[in-house]
C-alpha cells in the first residue's frame, strides 16, 4: 500500500468516525432535548394543580395526588439531579398525608393514619433529597420543618429547619406564609410555643403583606385564627400600605 493510498485510507476512517461522532451527539441532543420538554411539562402541570390545591384545599383527593406523583416520578426518571422535583414531590406527599387525614377523620380508620404517617415521612425524605443537591433552598427547609409540625415533633430541630430557611430566603413568599401560619395556629392555640415564635411572627407578618405573592395567604390565616385586632396592634409601626391589608385594621395616614 503506497504512503498515498495509506492518507487516503486515514482520511476516510476519520470522516467516518467525525460523522459517527456527530451523529451520536445530534441523536444524544434529540433525546435530552425531548426529556427537557417532556419534564417540564410534568412539572407545569403539577405545579398549577399545587397553586390551585393551596387555594382550594377541598379540591385534593387521592387519585388527582397519585397521578401528580406519577408525573413527577417521570420527571425525576429523566432528570435525577434536579433539586426542585423532589421538593415538589415532597409537597405532594404532604398533600397525600392531607387526604388520608380526612379519611381517617370521616371514617375513623387506622390504616388512613397510617398512610398519613407514611406519607409524612415520604415528604421528608424527599425534601432532605432537594437539600443535598441544593442546600440553600429555603422552600425545602420549609418542608422539613412542616412535616415536623405535621408529625408533632416540634423541638429544637423543628426551629433550626424553620431559622435555616429564614436564613437562606428572608425575603421568600413561602418562608413568610409558613412562618406566619405557624405563629398564629400557637397564638389562637395558646400554647407556650407562643413564645417561640413571636419575634418572627410580626417580622414575617409585616414582610409577607408587603410581598404580592405572600399578601393573599397571610390576610387569610389572620382571617382564619380571627387575628385582626391583635395583627394591627402588632402593625402599628409598620407602613400604611402593609396596615391595609389588615382587615378591620384602623389607619391613619
Amino acid at each position: 500500500m503506497t504512503l498515498s493510498n495509506l492518507y487516503n485510507n486515514n482520511q476516510l476512517l476519520i470522516k467516518r468516525v467525525v460523522r459517527t461522532v456527530f451523529f451520536i451527539t445530534a441523536a444524544w441532543g434529540v433525546i435530552w432535548s425531548a426529556q427537557f420538554f417532556v419534564s417540564g411539562n410534568y412539572y407545569y402541570r403539577v405545579n398549577n394543580q399545587l397553586e390551585a390545591w393551596q387555594s382550594k384545599p377541598e379540591l385534593v383527593t387521592q387519585s388527582k395526588v397519585s397521578d401528580a406523583i406519577t408525573k413527577i416520578d417521570s420527571a425525576i426518571s429523566m432528570f435525577p439531579n434536579n433539586a426542585l422535583y423532589y421538593q415538589m414531590r415532597g409537597q405532594l406527599y404532604e398533600w397525600q398525608a392531607f387526604v388520608s387525614q380526612k379519611a381517617a377523620q370521616s371514617t375513623a380508620q387506622s390504616a388512613a393514619e397510617s398512610d398519613k404517617m407514611n406519607s409524612l415521612k415520604l415528604a421528608f425524605t424527599n425534601y432532605q433529597q432537594s437539600l443535598s443537591l441544593r442546600p440553600l433552598w429555603p422552600a425545602s427547609w420549609i418542608g422539613l420543618a412542616s412535616v415536623k409540625w405535621k408529625l408533632n415533633e416540634v423541638d429544637d430541630t423543628f426551629y433550626q429547619y424553620m431559622n435555616k430557611a429564614a436564613q437562606t430566603g428572608p425575603q421568600d413568599a413561602v418562608v413568610h406564609k409558613f412562618i406566619v401560619e405557624y405563629g398564629l395556629a400557637n397564638f389562637s392555640a395558646r400554647s407556650p410555643e407562643y413564645i417561640n415564635v413571636i419575634q418572627p411572627l410580626k417580622h414575617h407578618m409585616k414582610l409577607g403583606l408587603a410581598n404580592p405573592h405572600s399578601r393573599e395567604a397571610i390576610v387569610q390565616s389572620i382571617v382564619r385564627y380571627n387575628a385582626e385586632e391583635p395583627a394591627c396592634r402588632w402593625m402599628r409601626l409598620a407602613s400604611y400600605p402593609v396596615r391595609k391589608r389588615i382587615p378591620n385594621c384602623i389607619t391613619y395616614n
